[in-house]
């Protein structure tokens, strides 16, 4: 009961942090419908899903192998992560050049396009930052610093996003407010790292860093396959249909992106507590893991209802007008609400029980099996075939992530 009490209130602290960017997020859809239509929609939208690819590249799974080394060792916990903070650093630093370089090469990769890449781009060393300070904030369990931090960048963010529409400048430059609300969220989040530690300065060691791509790798795999299968379809659309589609569909899976983070944050608070108590046993753990199966269960079932419900009010009060199609994508997405929800909970099962090379297989699978449907589909269905193929992909994955689960109880 203690730790589900936890888990509540470091999920409560995160949802209140996603309250505020989710807010945020629907104002700049809002103003980009109303200002640029669904080509401006899709420009943008899909500019930040190519971004967010590098954001979760800059991750790689770090945290997660860092957080169980230094788990109840706090003597070693501040140089791990001012090493672990120069890691990042420099690797961020090589993954703004890959993805500005990169851009010649994609097919879906118009002028405004790459402009708008280009000018969000360094906003991935400052999402490195932050990644980086959550681990501190996660392992000690206070996410309310990591909401106050992602709070204060995000409302500065649109508050100059704001700013520049009312001068009328062009999307890509939108994509400096981008950049500047991320770099408020890293300096915010290393200044209350200090709270624990007044020297929070990297420290570069390539050994250290080395070491680190060498354990960290079948995470970083399964979590990057895991995006693309999941955002794939974006730039399959853009490429086949025109950004026009991508910016009804993007639409649609913001609303449904920003319920999909429930189970991300609960497993959040969860994951440390599984760690601690089990000590990589979790077969001592069953009753916890049921329960909040259980509750994830309960949670997707009723937010797939309500979603579906008021889906067209939802589009409506973002855009204004002219996104129809966004409201029957939704529709369409929210009932994956309860396979993304249990997958959160298979995955970090799998990871505690380093089980990394089946993770890689499924997500490996996943991301054939979606890519290839999306290819068939999209031509002649376009964003009704991406969305159902996303829920679809999602359902495969849970079923692939039970089976080797209770394979290995064997």
């Amino acid at each position: 009961m203690q730790n589900l009490l936890k888990i509540s209130q470091q999920t409560f602290w995160q949802l209140i942090g996603k309250v505020v960017s989710s807010l945020t997020t629907f104002i700049v859809l809002g103003l980009i419908a109303r200002n640029f239509g669904e080509e401006g929609t899709g420009i943008y939208t899909l500019a930040v899903t190519y971004l967010a690819i590098f954001f979760l590249l800059s991750d790689f799974g770090f945290n997660a192998h860092v957080l169980r080394r230094v788990k109840n060792l706090e003597s070693r916990v501040k140089e791990e992560w001012q090493r672990l903070l120069g890691a990042r650093i420099m690797w961020s630093a090589v993954l703004v050049v890959l993805a500005v370089g990169l851009l010649p090469f994609w097919p879906f990769a118009t002028p405004e396009f790459s402009q708008a890449v280009l000018f969000g781009s360094l906003a991935i060393v400052a999402s490195a930052v932050f990644v980086t300070c959550n681990l501190i904030f996660q392992s000690k369990l206070r996410y309310d610093l990591s909401v106050i931090a992602s709070s204060i960048g995000t409302v500065l963010g649109l508050a100059v996003f704001v700013y520049l529409i009312l001068l009328k400048y062009s999307i890509p430059h939108l994509m400096l407010a981008y950049f500047l609300g991320w770099m408020m969220i890293a300096v915010v989040a290393l200044l209350l790292v200090r709270k624990f530690w007044r020297v929070v300065f990297p420290i570069y060691d390539q050994r250290y860093t080395t070491n680190l791509f060498k354990t960290s790798w079948p995470i970083a795999a399964t979590l990057l396959l895991n995006v693309v299968y999941f955002r794939a379809d974006a730039f399959i659309l853009s490429t086949i249909k025109g950004t026009a589609q991508v910016g009804i569909y993007n639409v649609a899976y913001s609303v449904f992106q920003t319920v999909l983070v429930l189970p991300t944050f609960i497993m959040n608070a969860f994951y440390p507590m599984m760690l601690e108590t089990l000590k990589f046993q979790i077969d001592r753990f069953k009753n916890q893991i049921r329960m909040v199966a259980l509750g994830l269960i309960v949670v997707s079932a009723i937010l797939s209802f309500v979603i579906f419900t008021l889906s067209p009010q939802l589009i409506k009060l973002i855009t204004g007008s002219g996104f129809g199609g966004s409201s029957i994508s939704l529709q369409i997405l929210s009932f994956g609400f309860p396979a993304y929800f249990l997958s959160a909970l298979f995955m970090w099962i799998m990871v505690a029980k380093k089980m990394y090379k089946q993770m890689l297989i499924i997500y490996s699978l996943g991301l054939i099996f979606n890519i290839i449907l999306n290819f068939i589909y999209i031509p002649q269905y376009s964003f009704m075939a991406a969305s159902l193929i996303t829920v679809i992909s999602e359902y495969l994955i849970l079923i692939m992530q039970a089976v080797l689960l209770l394979i290995s109880r064997k």
